[in-house]
This record gives structure tokens, C-alpha cells and sequence, in this order.
């Protein structure tokens, strides 16, 4: 009896995601072009992205919930009605993200807003680097401060050996491995909007953090986002998702 139930529940679901509308449309931004937005459709999981012009097509009933995001975009939600999915010329507008910063007077000198009377008001001073004087430069990201207190334990005929017997060397490789741990997990907690992993995943908000240190643990999850497969990701988050909910007994 309880496979015929569970049989039927599935059959269901196939039957209502096969009886699933398009929904269609065109995102419109400054500087769309280009860019690829994140749209997925958090009723039943589905995703897409935009073409170059900004139009979109994907899989939706009434009454889903889909989101649109992007990194330089503002996050907007839309909750699909009869009329969107009949419009064949709908239009989701995106935002900007701005960054407010504080007001700070870096100078004395009153300017009037016009360049070419302000021109003269101000110092121009040659731009200088070590590429220009001929000094050493490179273009590698400066190591962080365990990074070079690691090489500095690495280093020297004594050092090392003293560090790596007084356990030294191994403190600061795994305090190396937690910064990194903590970086991925940051990422993967701002890969979607908070809503998609408490509606689409049904993990409860105060837990989505413990989650995330879970997916963690697949060393495929660290590609996905170092590579942006959005998309992959999100399959990936759903099946882990799943064997989530039964360690933690959620279901």
C-alpha cells in the first residue's frame, strides 16, 4: 500500500511538472548585455539564464515563485499570475546594487563642479609605479598573514626542522585550512538568496550556515563555485539537501 501511495504522489508531481507552462519574457537592466542572470524557478527547481538580448524562457505554474539574481544586481522575486504567463512581452527590471559610502573630504580646495574651470584648481602629480621605475612588481594577490608566517617557518636550515618537531608548521597549515573552510562556506552561503535554500530546500534559516559546512565536505562543491556552474550548483545543493534533512532527522 505504501508504495502504491508513493508511486501515485510521483506521479503526480510528473504529471504537474509535464503540465508546466513557459513562462517568457526579457530582462531589462543598464548593461545587460553580457551578463547571465541566475533565473530559477523555486516552486519546482527549475533553471535558466538569459540570451544575450536579455530574454528568458523557463518552466512555470501559477502561483510559483521565480527569482532573478545576478552579483550586480538587486534580487527580485516574481510570483507567476495567469496574466504574466498569457504576456508575451514581459519585462523584469533589475536594480543595480549601490554601495553607499561616507561622505569624506579628502581635500581643501573648493571646487565648482565645472572640469574646465576646476582644471587649474588642482595638482595633477605624474602616476608612478614599480613597473614604471623598473623595480620588481608582480601581479599575484599578496599572500595573507598565515601564508607568510607559514613560509617563514618553511624557512632557514634550523627553522624548519624546529618548527615542524615543536608542531609550529602543522598549527599554522590548519589554521590556513579553516580561513580557506570559512571562505567557501561565505561563498556557497551567498550563491543564492536565503529564500531558495529555506522554500526550494527546506532548511531552516538558523541552520543554513551548519548546511553549508556540510556541503563543504564534498571536495566537487569547492569547483562548483570557483568555476560559477549556478546551475550545477543548484542541482548539487538539492541532492545534498536531501541526505541533509535525514542526518538531521528534519523530515
Amino acid at each position: 500500500m505504501k508504495k502504491t501511495v508513493t508511486f501515485f504522489i510521483l506521479l503526480m508531481m510528473s504529471v504537474s511538472f509535464g503540465n508546466a507552462q513557459m513562462l517568457k519574457g526579457r530582462v531589462v537592466a543598464d548593461s545587460i548585455q553580457g551578463y547571465a542572470i541566475n533565473i530559477v524557478n523555486y516552486s519546482n527547481l527549475k533553471g535558466t539564464t538569459n540570451d544575450e538580448n536579455g530574454s528568458f524562457s523557463i518552466p512555470a505554474n501559477v502561483g510559483d515563485s521565480v527569482v532573478f539574481s545576478s552579483v550586480q544586481y538587486k534580487v527580485v522575486t516574481l510570483k507567476v499570475s495567469e496574466e504574466d504567463l498569457d504576456n508575451e512581452n514581459l519585462e523584469i527590471v533589475l536594480s543595480a546594487k549601490v554601495q553607499l559610502l561616507d561622505r569624506v573630504k579628502v581635500s581643501n580646495i573648493e571646487l565648482s563642479g565645472y572640469l574646465n574651470d576646476d582644471v587649474g584648481k588642482v595638482e595633477l602629480l605624474p602616476y608612478v609605479d614599480n613597473k614604471i621605475l623598473g623595480l620588481p612588481f608582480s601581479d599575484k594577490p599578496q599572500p595573507t598573514q598565515v601564508e607568510r608566517r607559514i613560509y617563514t617557518a618553511k624557512s632557514g636550515i634550523l627553522e624548519r626542522p624546529i618548527n615542524y618537531l615543536n608542531g609550529t608548521l602543522k598549527k599554522l597549515k590548519r589554521i590556513k585550512a579553516l580561513q580557506d573552510l570559512d571562505k567557501v562556506v561565505y561563498q556557497g552561503e551567498t550563491s543564492f538568496d536565503t529564500s531558495f535554500f529555506v522554500i526550494a530546500l527546506e532548511i531552516p534559516e538558523e541552520l543554513i550556515t551548519d548546511f553549508i559546512y556540510y556541503c563543504a565536505e564534498d571536495d566537487y562543491f569547492k569547483d562548483l563555485l570557483v568555476n560559477s556552474k549556478k546551475l550545477s550548483l543548484m542541482d548539487f545543493f538539492k541532492g545534498k539537501a536531501i541526505l541533509y534533512r535525514k542526518h538531521k532527522e528534519l523530515d
